[in-house]
């Protein structure tokens, strides 16, 4: 026999890694578009069953998109003046109008289209960000990608954070590290507040001094000078060490464990397939085998005659 090439190995190995890809690759697009179906339905179940009013609300919306971006980002610019800028008279006076003029169409925009949805509770609660349109002008641009698409991935950015904060008790941690936070700060400025050459005399430059401290940053415009808030000092610093290390090992275990639970799933569906495939094999033979068989006390099959496969 002769010897089988040793590129076929390599080719098979090469193959498997394409097709493994391949399969990925299909997996991936069938989560994206579950995701997109997902989202639209919620869409489609905010608006309500289909009427004239539904549509001259669809058909509002979107020739109100870019004008009112447009004027969110305007009252984010006249609010951005009126705080930066220190002048008096009909030139601040007349931003503030600005703003309060611009405020007031927004509102009046939310009510018209309050009175023309058909269903006004579902309408709302599959549009949930619409309240922050409403208080903070400057976050109308949403309006762009679309205020019911933004409310979905809002809640589904909210679900997935939810999840981080409690996988492997995560809350808990970050609660003890914000405690000892506070508590380290008020330790802190009763060792350093009447101390010598201390630049840390209130309860917000040592809260300042500890959140820095706990982040690794070390700004350093505020340090201990005492023997006490420096020992204050290492463990605030030991805290925030292992804070960040647990909070990065906490969501990177969460994304793997997410993606772990995503092919568990996939694979525990091709071993029902695959029972289920195998139980009609063992029918089709235990079908066979009684044919071929026969019920008992009847003779067999004669010698060279074939046997009768059953349907």
């Amino acid at each position: 026999m002769d010897p089988q090439p040793e590129g076929n190995e390599g080719t098979s190995a090469a193959l498997e890694r394409i097709h493994r890809l391949e399969r990925q690759e299909r997996d991936r697009i069938t989560r994206e578009l579950a995701t997109a179906d997902r989202r639209a339905q919620s869409i489609e179940q905010g608006l309500g069953p289909t009427d004239s009013r539904r549509e001259r609300l669809k058909r509002m919306e979107h020739m109100l998109r870019f004008p009112m971006a447009a004027l969110g980002v305007a009252w984010a610019v006249c609010g951005i003046i009126v705080l930066t800028t220190h002048s008096t008279g009909a030139t601040s006076e007349a931003f503030v109008v600005a703003l309060f003029v611009i405020w007031l169409i927004i509102v009046l925009e939310c009510l018209v289209r309050y009175i023309v949805v058909p269903d006004r509770r579902r309408y709302f609660a599959c549009r949930q960000i619409e309240p922050v349109l409403v208080v903070l002008p400057a976050f109308q641009v949403w309006r762009i990608l679309g205020v019911e698409q933004a409310s979905v991935i809002w809640g589904e950015g909210t679900s997935h954070f939810l999840a981080i904060l409690r996988h492997r008790g995560l809350f808990r941690v970050l609660l003890a590290a914000t405690g000892l936070l506070f508590l380290g700060a008020w330790v802190d400025l009763l060792c350093e507040k009447h101390a010598p050459g201390s630049n840390i005399h209130s309860y917000g430059d040592a809260l300042w001094w500890a959140v820095v401290t706990v982040t690794t940053v070390g700004y350093g415009d505020r340090f201990p000078v005492t023997p006490g808030g420096r020992a204050v000092a290492v463990i605030l610093m030991l805290v925030g060490i292992g804070l960040i290390g647990t909070l990065t090992a906490t969501v990177a275990s969460f994304f793997v464990q997410e993606h772990t639970d995503a092919n568990k799933a996939q694979l525990q569906s091709a071993h029902e397939d695959l029972g289920a495939r195998i139980g009609d094999l063992d029918a089709r033979l235990a079908r066979i085998e009684a044919a071929l068989v026969g019920p008992p006390g009847a003779p067999g099959p004669s010698p060279g005659s074939d046997p009768p496969i059953p349907p």
